[in-house]
């Protein structure tokens, strides 16, 4: 049910972006934006991106011999690509605009031809609907299924950045490029959109960084980075732990949407209480799953930490 859910949620995603995209072409070959153009290829990719999530959702729950805790790690395997494919759009869009602006200074102007700013106008306010749509769309298919799904969450918040970026920077252009032109604004016509995709640009860099950067961690096998996430989840071990078991360390990690939660305890008694053991990590099991569905949850008795051993208790 969640995955036919979050599949159509993604398809109607992905047919707006890939509307926009075609009109963000469009609305470039009408007006010379490089803004308008850059704006489009970042909902191509968007759409692109969607595609594969929607595979992804079918796949990562598939065990085999290979994989016996599932394919979850083809979600971090797809935001790692997704953050490169940005990135590489956005250093492509600040080359072109450094080109351009390096052009007009050098007495090249000519070769640029000069903005129209009717049609950034139209598909400003076009783009930013559509996206203010799609992601209160994605937030209310999400909440249906208890916002469980981290990729509708990821694409809602993506969407509605997009709808915003577009909306500010079509009307700047627009605005711009539609004032007061002479003396020393001459420029506005020809550079106008180009110092938009600098400043966008400056400003989207960091989620493909971001992304990259979880994308490896979780690929790497590296602790959660969500700091706020782990505390509620030691929170919840921690409340849920029998006196005669001493934690001595909790390792938690992730991997696309599954977690893996590691529990290493001791005791002051002569030996474990094989029940005591099992009931607690049925517990904590049963707890964390209500919110997080792809669970893991291990206890190991006297493990040798994998990480710097730390009063747990006193977080």
């Amino acid at each position: 049910m969640q995955r036919e859910k979050e599949n159509r949620a993604l398809l109607i995603g992905a047919a707006a972006n890939l509307f926009m995209a075609v009109i963000a072409w469009v609305t470039f070959y009408l007006s010379n934006s490089e803004v308008v153009l850059l704006d489009g290829n970042y909902s191509f990719v968007m759409f692109l991106g969607v595609l594969v999530a929607m595979k992804i959702v079918s796949l990562r729950t598939i065990k085999t011999k290979t994989f016996p805790l599932g394919k979850y790690f083809y979600e971090s395997l797809y935001g790692f690509i997704k953050g490169l494919v940005i990135l590489g759009v956005l250093i492509m869009s600040v080359a072109t605009a450094v080109i351009r602006i390096v052009m007009y200074f050098t007495g090249s102007s000519d070769s640029i031809p000069m903005l129209i700013p009717e049609p950034i106008l139209y598909y400003a306010l076009a783009c930013a609907a559509i996206c203010y749509s799609v992601s209160i769309f994605y937030s209310q298919q999400n909440r249906r299924i208890g916002n469980t799904s981290i990729i509708l969450k990821t694409e809602q918040k993506a969407t509605l950045v997009d709808g915003t970026l577009s909306l500010g920077i079509g009307l700047g252009v627009f605005f711009l490029s539609s004032g007061d032109v002479s003396g020393s604004s001459s420029f506005i016509p020809y550079l106008a959109d180009s110092f938009f995709v600098l400043i966008l640009s400056s400003m989207l860099i960091k989620e493909p960084l971001t992304i990259i950067r979880e994308s490896v961690i979780e690929l790497g096998g590296g602790t959660l980075q969500d700091a706020a996430k782990r505390k509620a989840f030691e929170k919840i071990i921690i409340n849920n732990m029998p006196e005669a078991l001493r934690i001595e360390d909790i390792f938690i990690s992730k991997n696309g949407s599954k977690y893996i939660i590691i529990i290493y305890i001791s005791t002051d008694q002569a030996f474990y209480v094989k029940k005591d053991i099992i009931d607690t990590k049925a517990t904590i099991t049963s707890m964390l799953e209500a919110d997080h569905p792809h669970l893991s949850v291990d206890i190991i008795p006297e493990g040798t930490p994998i990480i710097e051993s730390s009063d747990i208790r006193k977080k």
